[in-house]
């Protein structure tokens, strides 16, 4: 069963910027799905959609579905999205610098009562035993890992069903980024299901069961993880593994000539 479903969405930006075209994708239950694609694709658009976000960059959803377990998320309060069981970490980590590790958590931990978000607490200074040791310290002093990880563990405080995961590996050094991708395995391991965008395309299909490719506010590619990483120009141009031997999202215009992919 879909946790989350998105049908023929689109986005528009004060009131004449249309950002996302009609996208469509599902996130099982239980699954890590990848949303990739290049900077101005539309990839943190959609997860603003679908965490009501929207509003306070002035943009609406004037088409399209959101169902989270059959629920409609379209035109919903972020506190209430969030207390349907879906949570999101932002790029950029946004940890509440001049609060403590303790009081970043509890941040997560609105929705809960007093006995269980301190359990709930308790509970991630155990799973990462640095933010045990900071647990009083200020969050703003951490390290960019650490700092990735109490993002990550405020938004499971609510016990979430999904998490949104946005560039999750920014700016973290490659053996941070080993702990990180460690981490999204365990969330999933846990029954939650993850919807991650990320710029590394190759670890994130690494991490996916399936991904979709975002261009210019359109799917133009899906399938599973496997299919992706199989398809010729996927790894050209995605994963920096065509005869070139370039990393990252190179020549897009001779991309979409090459696929027809989009009408």
């Amino acid at each position: 069963m879909p946790t989350l479903e998105i049908a023929n969405l689109e986005v528009v930006y004060h009131s004449v910027v249309r950002v996302l075209s009609g996208i469509s994708l599902v996130v099982p239950e239980g699954s890590i799905v990848a949303l990739l694609g290049p900077n101005g694709a539309g990839k943190t658009t959609t997860l603003r959609a679908i965490t009501g976000l929207l509003p306070l960059h002035d943009g609406e959803v004037v088409r399209g579905s959101i169902q989270l377990d059959d629920n409609s998320l379209v035109n919903l309060e972020a506190d209430a999205i969030v207390r349907s069981g879906l949570a999101q970490v932002l790029e950029g980590r946004r940890v509440l610098v001049d609060l403590s590790v303790e009081e970043n958590l509890l941040a997560g931990a609105w929705s809960l009562n007093r006995s269980q978000a301190s359990d709930r607490v308790d509970h991630f200074c155990a799973r990462f035993p640095i933010l045990g040791e900071r647990r009083h310290h200020l969050a703003g002093y951490l390290s960019g890992g650490e700092q990735q990880m109490v993002a990550i563990a405020r938004a499971l405080m609510p016990q979430p069903e999904i998490v949104l995961l946005d560039e999750p590996s920014l700016g973290l050094a490659p053996r941070i980024v080993d702990e990180v991708v460690k981490l999204i395995r365990e969330i999933r391991e846990s029954g939650v299901s993850v919807l991650l965008v990320e710029q590394n395309a190759s670890m994130a299909l690494d991490l996916a069961d399936a991904g979709y490719v975002l261009e210019n506010g359109r799917i133009v590619a899906s399938g599973t993880a496997e299919e992706l990483r199989g398809d010729a120009d996927i790894r050209e141009f995605y994963l920096g593994l065509g005869s070139t031997g370039s990393r990252g999202y190179r020549d897009v215009k001779h991309y979409r000539r090459k696929r027809r992919w989009l009408s």
